[in-house]
């Protein structure tokens, strides 16, 4: 794999579908490996690495077998919180799980309300398909409570209205929310060759019905969702209000640096307000490609590569670190006492091994989660035998991430743009792509807001980067010195 060559392609591809055929019962396996660790009951960090580990297989199988995110997260919700209450057995709650995700494909009924003309109806309905059909109305849905108040005003009837009810067989609800849209988008993509200029206004919720139970159906927003959403602080928003007008008008500041910086937030807002999941990527894309480029030197991938990971090196672990510092100081006091150099007042504690030695000895039983990151930041930046608390092998790790995941990302902007690909099925790359535009959006607000009076560029924030990340590895990654870069912690809303 790692010399892959275009004459070895083809044979490499084979031995792939090889290895795929081989493990038909890959997810079984898993399952029972993840069923075997959890009964084990061990708690050494090496269990717990690959309890850790085994997740992740799974859910990226999960996720490849088609199901959705949002779905997993609610079904493991369901299953493993709001139920599993004291006195409850997980093996049970755990069968319920492993039947849930082995279960076969469930056949669903997505209902669609459009509104266009009579022309666009016919030629919809001159496309054969045994799976779309169009209605007057859906007086054969039932539904009670406030899904049954939806459902009368979904279901009004007018003047060139239709319900396009679409059959599919998916894993989830929302699985087959989003086959159904793939559906309805190409029939509607060739209706639009001849049809342009035809009104057709699709409402924004769509009715998804389990056949198996009609009467459970519910509303869903016909849109794609994305992973991730940031919160933003009332007095963050507020100070991101005072410090981008500042800059934009800022004689300080070189022009084409605040044109890159309004043309990458009015590409996020488009990417935000876009439908479809490639239009979403193209104009997330557009928006962090020309805050990189640069006419005079390498190509912007490169230049992504090089000068958005340093950013993000630089403020990864002061990030991950204060997150966790944050999430412990909402437990208990009296869990919190258990780690007696924590203090909520300052972030000294994360620099001291004992805070991270007694999080992960002492919660477990009660917070397993808290307790087992604490373990891994230990092991990360605290190495056997003594020595000075660093972070290389933690940032080596994440910068190599990085740029596989550049890679990834180039690879999908090439399919889109030259080979015009649809139906990407990638909308955790878009997630991931609206994050990094984010990311280097606040980065450079805060660096530009800190400006002492002369005039500099989006060049100078880069070089700035390169010669203190090429500091901080010269001096071996200390962990005192990362939690002292200065860098925005708080997100402006993605």
């Amino acid at each position: 794999m790692n010399n892959a060559t275009e004459q070895n392609y083809k044979k490499i591809t084979y031995a792939i579908e090889a290895l795929l055929a081989d493990n038909f019962d890959y997810l079984i396996t898993v399952l029972d490996g993840l069923e075997a660790l959890v009964a084990n009951n061990n708690n050494s960090l090496t269990e717990l690495e690959k309890i850790d580990l085994s997740l992740n297989i799974l859910f990226s199988e999960l996720i490849h077998r088609d199901f959705s995110k949002s779905y997993l997260y609610r079904l493991l919700y369901g299953i493993f919180v709001n139920t599993l209450v004291q006195g409850n057995n997980f093996v049970t709650h755990f069968a319920s799980f492993r039947t849930r995700i082995l279960s076969a494909a469930i056949r669903y009924e997505v209902i669609f309300r459009t509104d266009t003309t009579q022309k666009v109806y016919d030629s919809i309905s001159a496309i054969q398909n045994a799976t779309l059909r169009l209605a007057d109305d859906i007086n054969d849905i039932r539904l009670t409570g406030s899904r049954g108040a939806e459902l009368s005003n979904f279901n009004v009837t007018a003047t060139n209205r239709k319900f396009i009810r679409c059959v599919v067989s998916a894993s989830d609800y929302l699985a087959a929310l989003k086959k159904a849209r793939s559906v309805l988008s190409e029939y509607l993509d060739v209706i639009n060759l001849g049809l342009a200029d035809e009104f057709l206004h699709i409402h924004q919720r769509a009715l998804v019905v389990d056949t198996r139970s009609p009467g459970s159906a519910d509303f869903q927003h016909n849109v794609n969702i994305l992973d991730g959403s940031y919160r933003v602080e009332k007095d963050h928003y507020l100070e991101f209000t005072r410090k981008l007008p500042t800059i934009l008008n800022s004689g300080d500041v070189q022009g084409e640096t605040k044109e890159k910086i309004k043309s990458a937030i009015r590409y996020l807002r488009l990417g935000n307000q876009s439908t479809e999941v490639e239009h979403k990527f193209i104009n997330y894309w557009i928006g962090l490609e020309y805050l990189f480029s640069n006419y005079e030197s390498q190509n912007t991938i490169n230049r992504i590569k090089e000068h958005f990971i340093n950013a993000h090196l630089l403020a990864y672990l002061k990030r991950n670190t204060y997150s966790f510092k944050n999430d412990f100081g909402k437990i208990s006091s009296a869990n919190q006492a258990l780690a007696p150099s924590f203090s909520a007042g300052d972030y000294s504690c994360l620099s001291e091994k004992t805070f991270f030695t007694d999080a992960g000895q002492h919660l477990l039983s009660t917070h397993p989660l808290i307790a087992y990151r604490a373990l891994k930041l230990h092991k990360w930046f605290f190495p056997v035998g003594g020595g000075t608390a660093n972070a290389s092998d933690y940032l080596k790790k994440h910068k190599a991430n990085l740029e596989t995941h550049f890679t990834r990302i180039y690879r999908l902007r090439n399919e889109i743009i030259h080979d015009a690909a649809t139906n990407t099925n990638n909308e955790h790359i878009v997630s991931n792509l609206r994050y990094y535009l984010t990311f280097i959006l606040n980065e450079l607000i805060d660096f530009f807001s800190r400006n002492s009076g002369k005039l500099i560029s989006i060049e100078d924030y880069f070089v700035q980067n390169e010669i203190e990340i090429g500091n901080i590895e010269h001096s071996g990654y200390p962990l005192d010195q990362l939690l002292n870069v200065d860098c925005s912690i708080d997100f402006i809303s993605g």
